[in-house]
C-alpha cells in the first residue's frame, strides 16, 4: 500500500564491531523492515545499516540508536512510495547477549548466538545458525560452518576450522590451525593439539586429550580395488571417555575408555578396548580386536608379552649355538 511523503523515514547509520549485531537485534525485536551494507576500511569492518519507520516511531528510534551506539553519524530521509516486505522477506537476528563481543573484522551471519561473555576477535567467520555458550573464546581467522553449537567456556584457537552440524560441549580447548569437519560431536573437558585433524562422523566423549597433528578418521578399505559397496564403508569412528591420542597418532574404528595410543601409532579401523596402551609407532591392521588392560607394540602390534618371550628364545638360542653363530 502507498503511503504519503512522512508517514515513513530513512534513518541511515554506520556503525561497527558489537554494536552494529546489538542494533540488528533491538530492530528485529521491533520487526523493521532493515537493510545492510558491509563496508571495509583501513579501520575494520564497518556496517552501513538503513531501516524505514513510521513518523511516529522515529524519535524513539533515534533515542535506540544513540543509546547503543557510540557517537552515531546519523542520517534522516523522509520516505514516499514505501511497501512493507514483511510478507516476503525472510531474516533472522544476530543475538548478542550482555558481555558478549565482536570484532569490527569479524563476520556473523544470519542466526548467529553469542551467549554471556563470549569473544570474537580478528576476523573470524560465523555462519548461520552458530550456537555458542557463555564465556567462550574464537580467535582470528576461525571459520565455523552452519548450524554447530559450541558449549561453555571454550577455547577455539587460531586459524581453527569447524564444519557444519559439529556439536562441542564445555570447557573445549582447541588450539591453532585445527581442523574438524561435518557431523562431528565432541564431549566436556576435551583438549585438540595444535594442527589436528578430525574427518567427518567421528564422535569424541568426555575427558579426551588428543596430540597435536593427530588424525582421527573414519573410513576403512577392505582392499586396494573396489568392486561393490561392501568394499568400502564409512565407520562412525568412536573415542571413549579418558583415552589419550599422542602426536601424530592416526585412529579410526571403536576406542575404548581409558585407552592411552602413543605418538605416531596407527589404528586402523580396528577394535581397541578399555585400559589399553599402544605403543608408539605400532600398527594395529584393519579389523583388529585389542583386549582390554593389553599393552601392544610393534608392527603389527602384538601384546609386549608376545615379544619378550622371542627375546628370551633368542637369547637362549644365541647362548647355545654360539660357537656355530661365531
Amino acid at each position: 500500500m502507498e503511503v504519503n511523503q512522512a508517514d515513513y523515514y530513512q534513518i541511515r547509520t554506520t556503525v561497527g564491531g558489537t554494536e552494529s549485531y546489538k542494533l540488528r537485534d533491538k530492530l528485529s525485536d521491533y520487526d523493521l523492515h532493515y537493510s545492510v551494507k558491509v563496508i571495509r576500511g583501513p579501520e575494520g569492518r564497518k556496517v552501513d545499516l538503513s531501516v524505514v519507520v513510521k513518523g511516529e516511531m522515529l524519535e524513539e528510534m533515534m533515542a535506540l540508536i544513540e543509546n547503543i551506539c557510540l557517537d552515531p553519524i546519523i542520517t534522516i530521509v523522509p520516505v514516499t512510495d514505501f511497501k512493507d516486505q514483511k510478507e516476503i522477506r525472510e531474516w533472522r537476528k544476530v543475538t548478542l547477549m550482555d558481555g558478549a563481543s565482536v570484532s569490527s573484522l569479524a563476520e556473523l551471519y544470519d542466526g548467529v548466538y553469542l551467549d554471556h561473555g563470549s569473544r570474537v576477535v580478528g576476523n573470524a567467520i560465523l555462519n548461520e545458525e552458530v550456537k555458542i555458550g557463555q564465556n567462550t573464546f574464537v580467535g582470528t581467522g576461525v571459520i565455523i560452518r552452519s548450524n554447530t553449537v559450541i558449549g561453555d567456556n571454550c577455547h577455539i584457537g587460531t586459524g581453527a576450522i569447524i564444519g557444519d552440524n559439529v556439536e562441542i560441549g564445555n570447557n573445549v580447548k582447541i588450539e591453532e590451525n585445527v581442523t574438524i569437519r561435518s557431523d562431528v560431536k565432541i564431549g566436556n573437558d576435551v583438549s585438540i593439539g595444535t594442527a589436528a585433524n578430525l574427518e567427518s562422523n567421528v564422535t569424541i566423549r568426555d575427558k579426551i586429550r588428543i596430540g597435536p597433528l593427530a588424525r582421527i578418521f573414519n573410513v576403512g578399505r577392505k582392499r586396494a580395488k573396489l568392486e561393490s559397496a561392501d568394499d568400502r564403508k564409512v565407520i562412525s569412528t568412536v573415542i571413549e571417555g579418558g583415552t589419550f591420542i599422542g602426536s601424530g597418532a592416526i585412529v579410526g574404528g571403536t576406542v575404548g575408555k581409558n585407552v592411552m595410543v602413543g605418538s605416531n601409532a596407527i589404528v586402523h579401523t580396528a577394535n581397541i578396548e578399555s585400559e589399553v596402551t599402544v605403543g608408539s609407532g605400532a600398527v594395529v591392521p584393519y579389523g583388529s580386536k585389542v583386549e582390554s588392560g593389553l599393552t601392544v607394540i610393534g608392527s603389527p602390534a602384538r601384546p609386549i608379552e608376545d615379544y619378550q618371550q622371542e627375546k628370551k628364545l633368542f637369547e637362549f638360542l644365541a647362548e647355545k649355538y654360539e660357537d656355530e653363530l661365531e
